[in-house]
Order: structure tokens, then sequence, then C-alpha cells
């Protein structure tokens, strides 16, 4: 499973010192690209959160709001257009509106968010920074470790990390490395890396898996991204979005944005990391 890092990689490693299939259920079928409760949609510009119960309505000829019904509170809608009368109107549709305001919570959908409409992960795979990962079995060890999540930016590189922190063992860590272009996850101190992809990752396309020749010289594989968009259950959860790729050796990594990988199965089978939890 592991493998020398490529040269891109490897220096940003050494001159940053970095420092069976049961119980997962995947649909790698689905199209659909949720963002919180919705799903996002071709068109739509943002969605509204009902922080208090709050009026749909539609405007009458002369200017005036009509009550359609009540939204209830914790409930997310689509937003197609805005309006600036009335105090600034959210239009969710059939001619309906929520009225900009204290009770309601407008987004935007983020850059990778639409890319995901296009079937396409531009990045934010790595995990967030202060989450705590438990994974059972993690990686290279059968066994249940946590692991704390930091990260920090390099300039000269352009290049994000994300440092998974083993509890009592620092020296035994692993490292995310995310760039534009690249998306690497290795062993932390060492050159050695358990993936290593060509960004961006589009569904039913191939990428490229990075790997160093005996003479040191970059190359690749050309591997299959089965999906941008999968829901899959593990111990840990339910997650969307999730990315899913076949590695050249036959490795099956299974990748949600912010958490980082929550499943990693070999060829024949054998699950080599599942993510048991996180907050």
């Amino acid at each position: 499973m592991l493998k020398k890092i490529s040269k891109l990689v490897l220096v940003a490693f050494l001159a940053l010192g970095i420092s069976n299939l049961g119980n997962m259920k995947v649909d790698a079928s689905t199209s659909k690209v949720m963002w919180g409760k919705t799903e996002l949609k071709q068109g739509q510009i943002g969605k509204v959160t009902i922080l208090a119960n709050t009026n749909l309505v539609k405007v009458g000829s002369n200017g005036s709001l009509n009550k359609v019904r009540t939204l209830k509170k914790g409930d997310e809608y689509r937003v197609y257009t805005y309006k600036g009368t009335n105090g600034g109107l959210y239009g969710v549709g059939a001619s309906s509106y929520v009225q900009k305001g204290s009770q309601v919570k407008y987004e935007t959908p983020s850059k990778s968010k639409l890319a995901l409409l296009n079937k396409e992960v531009i990045g934010g795979l790595k995990p967030k920074t202060g989450m705590k990962l438990v994974y059972s079995p993690s990686f290279t060890e059968n066994t249940q470790n946590e692991f704390t999540v930091s990260d920090s930016y390099n300039s000269e590189y352009d290049i994000t990390e994300a440092f998974l922190m083993k509890k009592g063992d620092s020296l035994n860590s692993f490292t995310y490395i995310e760039r534009k272009n690249r998306l690497a996850f290795g062993v932390s101190h060492t050159d050695w890396v358990i993936l290593d992809l060509a960004l961006p990752l589009i569904e039913g396309k191939q990428t490229k898996e990075y790997y160093l020749t005996e003479d040191n010289d970059e190359a690749f594989y050309n591997v299959n991204v089965e999906s941008t968009t999968s829901t899959v259950k593990v111990k840990a959860g339910t997650f969307q979005n999730v990315v899913v790729v076949r590695i050249n050796n036959g490795d099956t990594y299974y990748i949600a944005p912010g958490i980082g990988i929550i499943k990693l199965v070999d060829k024949k089978g054998v699950v080599k990391a599942e993510l048991l939890s996180f907050k």
C-alpha cells in the first residue's frame, strides 16, 4: 500500500519536516450534490435556512406581500433569485419568496460545491483543523488510533498541509498535502506516500496517480474516478459527496470533503482503514 512519494511532494515533506466490507454502504450511482439538507441544482444562487418560523410569501399586484404558508425553523430552501424590494426577497421558486431578515440565514455555494454540479472535485478533501479522527484499522496498523488534526500553509510551494497527529505518539502520524492540482497523503516524517493524485477529480474519468521509478523519475498510472457524489455509510456515520477512487494496485479510497479518507479497502476486500468516529 505504501510507495515512495514523487519528487514534487517529497520536496514539501522534507522541507517542512512533516512534522471484509461490512458496515459500508455506497450509493455510487447518485447524481445528487447535497448541500446540507438540500440538493444543489443548476441555476441555484444560494439557500436560506429558517432560523425561526417565518412566512413564505407571494408579491401582490400592488407590491404587497401575501402569506402562502409558514416555514418551520430548521428547514432549508434553494434560492434562485433575489429582489431588492420589501427589504429584500429571496426567490425560492414558484413565484414565492422568503423575506430577508434575522429569521433567515442566506448562504451562497462554494466554488467546490459548484464544481460538483459538473461532478468535478477541485479540492477541499483534507480534514479540517481541530478535528479528532478515530480509525480502526488505521492505515498502517490493524488497531484503533485517535488522531488530532492541525494544519499549516507554505507560501513558497502554495501548499496546505493537514497533520494527523496520533494520540500519544506524534512520530507515528500522517500528513495530507493539498495544492490546486495535487492531493497527497503519506506517513509523516518519511518520504513514503499512501496516495498521490492529480486534481481535479471528475466522475467517470481518469486522473493520474503519481509514483517514483527505480531511477527516481516521476511517473504515473491512469486511475479511475468512480464517483464524486456518492453517499457512503461507514462506522462513523453517513457522508455525502464522497469521492471514490480505485487506484492501480486495486485499492479503493473513499474520501469525504472536509474529513479526508473515511475508508480504504484493498483489492481482496480487506479493510485497511475505516473512520470509527469524528468530532
